[in-house]
């Protein structure tokens, strides 16, 4: 047998392995468009939990909204007041962040699937307020400190909530994210 004879064997070879890889994306791809459940990981099942939070978020993000201080625009070189300014008014939201969890979990529900992803969301949502804690104790000591968060996941822990609130088979209650340190209202020139 030459190696003239060989090739042959092998390119077939090649051949089966791409056509079974190719028929094992496709069947991936027939089963996430067709047959998958819609409902996502997150999705709370009790239909009279969103109605309720929406109202809780839409509430707490107007009154965060209402908290955002412009008129200095974005300061690069803040004096240390006014970090304590910035840490107050980071405080004052994260406040009314942290009665919005409180006020979330507080919906009854009516099954402990439910009760179960609203504790997951809650526990993910308070390392969110520590950070925030966290950060606005090191303004008030005198450290200009960006604002970082507790990696969750791989990722952000913002990104575990985000898939919660707003995620694309999530609860659809965007509101109820959490927002940056006032930042998402003010971005810099």
């Amino acid at each position: 047998m030459t190696a003239a004879d060989e090739a042959p064997k092998g390119k077939l070879w090649v051949k089966i392995v791409l056509a079974v890889g190719c028929l094992a994306v496709a069947a991936m791809w027939i089963f996430a468009i067709f047959l998958s459940d819609d409902k996502g990981v997150y999705r709370i099942e009790d239909s009279s939990w969103r109605p309720q939070a929406l109202k809780i978020c839409a509430a707490a993000d107007a009154a965060v909204v209402a908290l955002a201080d412009t008129e200095q625009g974005f300061i690069t070189e803040p004096t240390p007041e006014q970090m304590a300014q910035r840490a107050d008014l980071a405080d004052q939201a994260t406040d009314i962040l942290d009665q919005m969890v409180t006020d979330l979990v507080a919906i009854p529900v009516d099954n402990d699937d439910d009760r179960t992803r609203l504790a997951t969301f809650e526990e993910n949502y308070r390392i969110v307020i520590a950070d925030r804690r966290e950060y606005t104790a090191a303004l008030r000591e005198g450290r200009n400190i960006d604002y970082s968060e507790t990696v969750v996941g791989g990722g952000p822990v913002t990104n575990v909530i985000t898939d919660f609130t707003a995620g694309v088979k999530g609860n659809e209650v965007p509101l109820c994210s959490p927002p940056g340190d006032l930042s998402r209202y003010l971005q810099p020139n």
